[in-house]
């Protein structure tokens, strides 16, 4: 056992996905989860697979996670890859490279992780093919938003009174001198340690181990789209409709161009979460985030919620969970019953 979980090696891993793209396969199983259907998508775009599968054990493939880290089984035979999401095995393409980056990117907010080794590497990689690797503020698409737009939007970490809130938002900026069409690359250094310091005593609030390492991350841009900013958007679509969005956006990557105006759309509206309340089977939040998954992230940020209950939303239309929450067959948001 030892050594079947030894860590993976690069080349085992590309010959894995190349040993499904050859043959043709009936169906391959798969969860609910935005990692999991960007890779069965990519198998289906490319390989021989009839179907994907949210249930069958029958399945020739099938993708596992567990406390182990994460499996492909082939005609029952399991392969490890570690903590290493399912599609950074996948070949690099210029085609794909949207799907690559923003499936990584979505693995590590889920899991809440950082990159592992083996994603970092791919991610160079993925450099002689157009994408930018950059180190700053953990914050949507600080080169194409204005500075508070991506304070807005930023659900990891969450900032309070600030993520969901536009004129707190421009307010803390105007604070420190910040115009409010400023992007981060207009401001100095001066304003930048100013920003740094303001958020992470926000942070310090709600999680006394903040630390700066947690605002300054590794990113991924490719063209004007960057990895974070798409990973937001594909959870909240895949929580709102269901994977037909995900899938169009795998076949074809352009229409990420169509999931980055909606979200944004969406979201400059602002979103509050008030109240959250717990029964036997859900934690029930005050909100008008239609998203019960982005809703939990910020949640287990501080501390008010643990992992192993679904978040269901409770706005002026009833109470919601979503297929990303709990087992179902119908996709996109869920009414449930609720009597609180």
């Amino acid at each position: 056992m030892e050594n079947f979980l030894k860590e993976p090696n690069k080349e085992e891993l590309r010959e894995l996905t190349s040993k499904i793209l050859t043959k043709e396969w009936a169906c391959i199983k798969a969860s609910f989860k935005p990692e999991d259907l960007i890779f069965s998508f990519l198998i289906f775009k490319y390989g021989k697979v009839n179907a994907i599968s949210f249930s069958s054990d029958n399945c020739e493939i099938q993708l596992i996670t567990n406390n182990s880290g994460k499996f492909i089984s082939i005609e029952g035979k399991q392969y490890y890859l570690g903590l290493n999401s399912f599609v950074s095995i996948f070949p690099l393409s210029i085609d794909d490279i949207l799907p690559i980056i923003s499936g990584i990117t979505v693995s590590t907010i889920i899991e809440r992780r950082n990159y592992s080794d083996f994603e970092t590497e791919i991610l160079n990689d993925l450099i002689k093919l157009g994408v930018v690797l950059e180190e700053n503020l953990k914050i949507p698409n600080y080169k194409s938003l204005p500075l508070f737009f991506s304070l807005m939007l930023s659900f990891d970490p969450y900032i309070p009174d600030i993520t969901g809130n536009r004129e707190n938002s421009i307010k803390m900026l105007k604070e420190i001198n910040i115009q409010e069409t400023d992007k981060l690359e207009d401001i100095d250094e001066t304003k930048l340690n100013s920003l740094i310091y303001k958020i992470i005593s926000s942070e310090l609030k709600i999680n006394p181990k903040f630390s700066r390492e947690q605002i300054i991350t590794k990113r991924a841009y490719y063209l004007e789209y960057d990895s974070l900013e798409l990973a937001f958007a594909l959870i909240y679509f895949l929580d709102l409709k269901g994977n037909g969005d995900l899938f169009q956006f795998v076949i074809s990557p352009n229409y990420a161009e169509t999931l980055i105006y909606k979200f944004r759309e969406e979201l400059s509206k602002g979103f509050y979460i008030k109240d959250v309340s717990e029964t036997a089977s859900y934690y029930i939040v005050e909100s008008n985030l239609k998203s019960p998954t982005l809703i939990q992230l910020i949640l287990l940020q501080n501390g008010k919620i643990k992992r192993n209950k679904p978040v269901a939303i409770k706005n002026d239309e009833g109470v919601f969970t979503s297929r990303l929450q709990v087992p179902s067959l119908k996709e996109g948001l869920v009414k449930i019953e609720y009597n609180g």
